[in-house]
């Protein structure tokens, strides 16, 4: 016992006291935190629960209450504004190559449908190099979030129209051309 008193007044005694010290913090605290089932409570707290089928909802025999969860709440026009696809229709025909028209012309005829940044972006383009002259089908819209999508199929690809309500009106705020 001498020998035991005597190595613990030594530095490695101290060391090895605070070595077993910390593991049995360690241990301790693993058994005190353990929740019965192996998690410790660092995991998620509470039990895990499965997403419920629609048909086994249990509220599903109530009938609809009419609410679109959803659904987006529609942007806010003002009164006598032109519906996205209106405004999209009128865009991409004015778009589309017109043999003999100037770039001041063609640029006039985007102008009431264009956001500002759309129609900065378009300044030095020459509508000779516009790649379709002819729309082909239905325009398809889509909406996604804020904006609209509008496509219009059309002679060697599809034209790509973003819209946006800005001002209380759609503006189209993007154009892409999709080759076929």
């Amino acid at each position: 016992m001498r020998t035991v008193l005597r190595l613990l007044g030594t530095r490695y005694g101290v060391a090895l006291v605070l070595v077993v010290l910390v593991l049995m913090v360690v241990v301790l605290g693993r058994t005190v935190l353990d929740n019965g089932d192996g998690n410790s409570a660092n995991d998620a707290v509470g039990p895990t629960v499965a997403p419920v089928p629609t048909s086994a909802n249990p509220y599903s025999s109530l009938g609809d209450d009419g609410v679109e969860e959803s659904v987006a709440p529609a942007p806010s026009l003002s009164k006598g504004a032109a519906d996205a696809s209106t405004v999209a229709t009128r865009f991409a025909k004015a778009w589309l190559r017109k043999p003999g028209i100037t770039g001041e012309q063609w640029r006039a005829g985007l102008k009431p449908d264009a956001s500002t940044d759309l129609l900065a972006s378009l300044a030095d383009t020459d509508p000779a190099d516009v790649p379709t002259a002819t729309i082909t089908g239905p325009m398809q819209l889509q909406a996604n979030g804020g904006t609209t999508v509008a496509k219009f199929p059309a002679e060697g690809g599809t034209i790509v129209l973003g819209l946006q309500v800005s001002g209380g009106r759609w503006q189209v705020i993007s154009l892409d051309w999709e080759t076929a």
